[in-house]
This record gives C-alpha cells, sequence and structure tokens, in this order.
C-alpha cells in the first residue's frame, strides 16, 4: 500500500491485543480522523463484539470504510485425520446421542458465528470448546483431540489439510474448490455460502472525503499489485478482491446477514 500513496509514509503495522479486538475498536472510534490511523477488522466478529457491549463504546456504522484485505472468505468444517467421522450425515447421527464438540476461539470470534450458524442449519447438536488464541491455535487443538472437529475460514483450514492433520469434510463455497468435498448447495443449505469472514479496513468516524478517497485508491491498487497476487497463488489462497470502492456495500451486507442471525447468536 505504501507504493500507491502520493508521498513517502511507512505504514507500521501494530497488534492490539485485548477484548477479542474489542480495544482496538474502541481506540479506533476514538481517533482523530486524519487519516494517519487505519484499522484491519474481522467483519462479522466485530459486529458480534458491538452487540455484546451494546454500541456503548464504539459504533461500527459511523466508521470510515476503506476497503478490504484481499477478499472475503467462506468456511469449510474439517476433523482430525484419524477420526471416524468421514462426513456431515456421520456427524448429525452422532449429535443424536451426544453433543458434536467444536473448538473456537471464544463468544466474540468469526469462528464461533460461524460454527452457531452452521450447526443450525444442518442440524448439528454442538457445543463448542473455547479459549484459544487464534486459528491456529483452536485448528491445532482439533488435531490434538480437544474436541470432534473444527470450523474455520477455508484459507486457514485447508494448510492444515493432509499431512497437516485435517480431513475437511465440508466447505461452506456456493461451488466446491476442493475435489469430493460437497459444497453448500450439495449439504442442502445454501445459507452456509453467507458465513463468511470479510478482512475489512476502516478508519475513524468523520474521515474527510479527500482522505478517505486516497486510502481507498491506495488499497485497492494494493491487492491488486502483481507481487500480493503472485504471494496468495504460492500460499494456496484464493485471491479475487472485492471491487473498488465497494467497503460500506459489503459492509452493510455483511450487518445484514449478522442481524438476521442475531437473536441466535446472543442466546448461544
Amino acid at each position: 500500500m505504501e507504493r500507491y500513496l502520493p508521498n513517502p509514509v511507512d505504514i507500521i503495522p501494530l497488534n492490539v491485543p485485548t477484548g477479542g479486538g474489542g480495544k482496538a475498536l474502541i481506540d479506533m472510534q476514538r481517533e482523530r480522523p486524519d487519516g494517519y490511523t487505519i484499522g484491519v477488522f474481522p467483519i462479522p466478529g466485530a459486529l458480534i463484539l458491538q452487540e455484546r457491549q451494546n454500541g456503548r463504546r464504539f459504533n461500527l456504522y459511523d466508521f470510515s470504510w476503506i476497503g478490504s484485505i484481499g477478499p472475503g472468505d467462506t468456511y469449510a468444517m474439517g476433523v482430525r485425520t484419524e477420526s471416524p467421522i468421514q462426513s456431515v450425515a456421520d456427524m448429525q447421527e452422532l449429535s443424536k446421542t451426544r453433543e458434536v464438540s467444536f473448538t473456537s476461539t471464544g463468544l466474540d470470534g468469526t469462528s464461533y458465528m460461524a460454527t452457531v450458524i452452521a450447526c443450525h442449519l444442518l442440524g448439528i447438536n454442538a457445543k463448542q470448546i473455547i479459549g484459544y488464541g487464534g486459528s491456529a491455535d483452536y485448528i491445532v487443538g482439533a488435531i490434538r483431540g480437544d474436541a470432534d472437529a473444527v470450523i474455520a475460514a477455508n484459507s486457514s483450514l485447508r494448510r492444515y489439510q493432509g499431512e497437516g492433520g485435517i480431513r475437511i469434510i465440508a466447505t461452506f463455497e456456493n461451488e466446491s474448490t476442493l475435489p469430493g468435498v460437497p459444497d453448500a448447495p450439495a449439504l442442502g443449505q445454501p445459507e452456509l455460502a453467507q458465513i463468511t469472514i470479510e478482512r475489512m479496513v476502516a478508519g475513524p468516524p468523520g474521515l474527510p472525503a479527500d482522505i478517505r478517497t486516497l486510502l481507498t485508491d491506495a488499497l485497492d491498487r494494493a491487492v491488486r499489485d502483481p507481487e500480493v497476487v503472485s504471494w496468495a497463488q504460492s500460499v494456496g489462497v484464493p485471491w479475487a478482491p472485492n471491487p473498488p470502492g465497494q467497503a460500506d456495500r459489503v459492509f452493510r451486507e455483511q450487518a445484514a446477514f449478522f442481524d438476521k442471525w442475531k437473536t441466535v447468536l446472543t442466546d448461544s
């Protein structure tokens, strides 16, 4: 992104821990709208945080949405390679006798949300083992045998497929990109394909239009940079960035999907 800004600027990534991302969101709400501080937030995970704190400390609808880091990511369901569970049908049968366990980060995580919605749609009686620090931790937890299965972003789960210890038994894509693995329509639940994670970039509320346009243009060009595209191909990440200038639309579509499932998520 530095290449596409009009002046020489160093972009310094800062990880802001605490509260499952909540502190970073609160900080962004309070930042000066001068364009020198922007943030990357998982959507709809951040919407869960906002719902749980009743919008008291930050409001995502007020943020100045700039764009996305790459394309949105769908989810997939996997089990450890030696698991006797071979399919979603096997899991549904198992859940008639006991709760099927899944690893995830916690109540405010996007993986938690994805697991709740997917199991609701698929009729799986599920419980979640929570407390993991991130996607690598809870996927490794499933490989270790902490739980029966895991639901994670496709790009994350595929890194552990096969020799990595995970066998993917379902992908929540509209059309499966994994040979022999059923997709959302094949599972009889096309709505599963709407469970996505968008890694969205935002500035604080009130970002002036000229600064917002400048940052949007730089980010849109950055995610299409040949080096970035080449990197994505080298690590096996499907790379089809969202159309330029569509950040507000993408955010509001995600917010509408979250609102539809809000009751199920907050009651879980």
